[in-house]
Order: structure tokens, then C-alpha cells, then sequence
């Protein structure tokens, strides 16, 4: 066992109040073999993959942060739906599943199989989809990206990790331990997380990092319990044409199709972008969120783009800022009970009076099209980023070889209208 990281542990106690798994979505063409013979090897690989032979075991009366736990994967983490369908209706069957979250305690990710699906993107027959759900205190995108792949290369040969069951008096022996660890380690983390605390309100006094945000549209609601999924593929030269990273050619799009839809072309308009973070990472979830302006009141799409491409420069360069850091730092070491205190006491349900942004866009390379399954070329991948009382609709960016997906995730009470937006979003694209 070993302990989680702050930021893993606050991702895994949120998900208690607002579900965030993360659903890696991969398309493929038609394997060689039946569905059922693919979700055996997938079985199997599973075992030599260390990151999902992993669940979280809790400190009880929360003493301590949580522990990860080595597990032996089981086969019911890899389910099949053999039903001949349609790629709506795989997104439907994939929209069910955003409102069955995990208990990571149990089952810290679980591998859902479809096939055949018919009119999927790009592809020249029936497809075959597999969608990893991911525990998101397990990984961030960029991890659980790697932890996909070396799902899909894994040697097919058994391998036993270890253990699935362990003994009562072992359980409470470890309980008792990792209890006691707590307690000793309180006192150290109380001191440093406010000698660290002092130190980030004295930077803070003198710092000229930026508050403001955006005013909450109609999008920034409760999105209640049901799901609606989108997906367009296009090629990467397609974005890239005018020499623009990936990321912020989907951003311009954006900045082109939302006012549009929100039928408010003077407002101004930013996102909330996940932006990895450099260095060797102290956690799982090595990223942070940061606000960027669409700039909508450019007209010339051309100079919008630049500015938006400053902009994200801007925010991974503001990593590196003193406040952040020591807010970070202090973040870091504050004891368990009192992150979780923070947590549970939360409000979700005051409408906020900002946001960061008016959507959430999550960007993710998922590497060369080197994957397979079982002989079907991988053809495109995609995800689909949580909602929130204050997010009702979000975009994912997942690229994989030369076909870049951009996804979007709402809920008919949000965006009852989805489809104008995507039709909005394609023109943007240029499609």
C-alpha cells in the first residue's frame, strides 16, 4: 500500500459529492475475432497493467489521506455488449453510463465493450468501440491516456498480482496502522500547512494575479442527471492548416460557434482549460485549471487565434508563479481531516456570481495510431469531461495519429438544442 497524493485524495473525496470518472472512448475497426475472445485478452492485460491493479482503501474517521491498495483486477471489470448498433445509439449506451459512477473502494475502473457499431466516424464498416471508465483520482488525462495504452499492449499472458481478498485480522491490523500514521502525522502537517498558509497570504497582500472571471450564461447550470454526447473527427491537418497548435484552433472554433448560440455576440466569453503541468509530477492529477479569454470582440479570426495562443502561453507560464506555488504547497500538506472538512462543506448550491469559464475544455494527445484490438485498427479516440452544478456543457480534444475528435458533453436540460451547436462548432472548424 502507499499513501495518496493531496491532490489524488481531494479528486477522490469531490467525486463523493460531484461524480468525476473520466470515459476514454476508442474506436476501432472490425477485430479479427469475436467480441467476447477481445474482452478475454483485454481480461488479462489488465493484470500486467500495475495502475489497474489498484483501489482506494480509506483511513477510517478520515486520519489520514486515503491508501492505494493492490487488488487483482476481476472479470467483471470488462464488460460486453455484443448488440448490433448505431453510433448514436453507442453514445446513448455511453451517456447511461456517466450516472453509474464507481466506487473506487470496490473497483478503481471498469472496461465496456460494444460492437458492432454501424455510421461511426471514419469508419468503412462496423466499428468496435471500447470505453475505459477511470476513477479520476487514478489519473489525470495524460495518465490515464498511458494507462489505455498499456491496456491495449499488455502481453496477453496471465500474470497473477497478487491477492483478491485479504483476511480480517489483516484488515484490521492495517486499519490500526494506517489510523495511527494519521494521528502521529497530524500535528507535523498542522504546523507546516500554517507556517505555509502565513507565508502564501503575505504573497498574496502584494500579488497582482488576476480574479476576475465571466458571467454565468445559460449554460453555467445544474445539468441534473442525464447525459447527451456528441462527437465530431476530423483529420489533424484539417485544424492545423494555418499553423495553429490544435488546441487553440478547437478554442477559436469555439469562440465562433458560442455567441452564436447564446445568442449574445457582445458579451465577452473565455473557457476553463485544463493545462498540464511541467516537471516530475508529486501526484496522479498533475494539471490545474486556468481561465483563457476567446477574445470574441476580434473580428479577424486570424489575430483571435494569436491572442488565444498567448493566452494559454500565459497560463502555463503563470505555473510558475510564487502565490501559486505556495498556495500549492500549503494545499499539500494540510491534514486529511481538514481537506475533507473543506470539501463536504462546499456549496453547490449557490449559483456562483463568476466562473472561469462559460465551458470547460479539456486537451489531451493520445499518441501515434499505433493501437489495435485484436487485429481492428484503432480509427479515432475521444472522452468526455464531467459536468457540474456550474458547468452544463463541456468540450473534450483528443487526437490520436493524424484524427483529432472534439467532443461535447451536456444534458437535455442544459442544451436541449445540441445539434444546432454542433452544427454551429463544425462551421467553426471549417467543416
Amino acid at each position: 500500500m502507499h499513501r495518496m497524493a493531496a491532490a489524488d485524495a481531494a479528486s477522490y473525496w469531490m467525486s463523493r459529492r460531484i461524480p468525476n470518472d473520466e470515459f476514454l472512448v476508442y474506436c476501432f475497426a472490425a477485430p479479427r475475432s469475436p467480441i467476447e475472445d477481445c474482452a478475454a485478452r483485454l481480461r488479462v492485460r489488465a493484470a500486467h497493467v500495475d495502475d489497474l491493479c489498484l483501489r482506494i482503501r480509506e483511513v477510517p474517521s478520515t486520519a489520514d489521506r486515503p491508501y492505494w491498495e493492490s487488488v487483482r483486477p476481476t472479470d467483471d471489470q470488462v464488460r460486453v455488449d455484443p448488440s448490433s448498433r448505431t453510433w448514436s445509439s453507442c453514445l446513448e449506451q455511453i451517456a447511461g453510463l456517466i450516472s453509474h459512477p464507481l466506487d473506487p473502494t470496490r473497483k478503481a475502473w471498469r472496461a465496456h465493450l460494444f460492437g458492432p457499431v454501424v455510421d461511426a466516424p471514419g469508419a468503412a464498416g462496423a466499428a468496435y468501440v471500447v470505453v475505459l471508465q477511470i476513477c479520476h483520482a487514478l489519473g489525470d488525462g495524460r495518465r490515464a491516456s498511458r494507462i489505455a495504452r498499456e491496456l491495449f499492449t499488455a502481453p496477453a499472458t496471465q500474470r497473477d498480482p497478487g491477492p483478491a481478498t485479504h483476511s480480517p485480522g489483516r484488515e484490521l491490523l492495517v486499519d490500526a496502522g494506517t489510523i495511527l500514521g494519521g494521528v502521529l502525522r497530524f500535528p507535523g502537517e498542522f504546523v507546516t500547512t500554517a507556517r505555509r498558509g502565513f507565508r502564501a497570504a503575505r504573497l498574496a497582500s502584494a500579488s497582482v494575479l488576476g480574479t476576475a472571471g465571466y458571467a454565468p450564461t445559460r449554460l453555467n447550470t445544474s445539468p441534473g442527471p442525464r447525459r447527451t454526447l456528441r462527437v465530431l473527427v476530423v483529420e489533424r491537418d484539417h485544424l492545423t492548416g494555418h499553423d495553429r497548435p490544435v488546441t487553440v484552433a478547437v478554442l477559436t472554433a469555439i469562440s465562433v460557434a458560442l455567441p452564436k448560440y447564446l445568442g449574445d455576440a457582445g458579451r465577452p466569453l473565455g473557457v476553463e482549460l485544463t493545462i498540464g503541468r511541467a516537471g516530475e509530477p508529486q501526484a496522479r492529477n498533475h494539471f490545474r485549471n486556468s481561465g483563457v479569454d476567446l477574445h470574441v470582440d476580434v473580428d479577424d479570426l486570424g489575430e483571435r487565434a494569436r491572442l488565444i495562443g498567448a493566452g494559454i502561453a500565459a497560463a502555463r507560464a503563470a505555473e510558475a508563479d510564487p502565490l501559486r506555488a505556495a498556495r500549492r504547497r500549503a494545499s499539500e500538506s494540510t491534514p486529511a481531516l481538514l481537506t475533507r472538512w473543506g470539501i463536504d462543506a462546499f456549496d453547490l448550491d449557490t449559483p456562483p456570481e463568476t466562473v472561469t469559464g462559460v465551458t470547460v475544455v479539456s486537451s489531451v494527445n493520445r499518441g501515434a495510431a499505433d493501437l489495435d484490438l485484436d487485429g481492428g485498427e484503432i480509427l479515432f479516440t475521444t472522452g468526455f469531461p464531467a459536468l457540474s452544478p456550474a458547468q452544463g456543457l463541456t468540450h473534450g480534444v483528443h487526437g490520436i495519429g493524424d484524427r483529432i475528435a472534439i467532443s461535447v458533453t451536456t444534458s437535455p436540460d442544459v442544451a436541449a438544442d445540441v445539434d444546432w451547436y454542433m452544427e454551429l462548432l463544425a462551421r467553426g472548424l471549417g467543416g
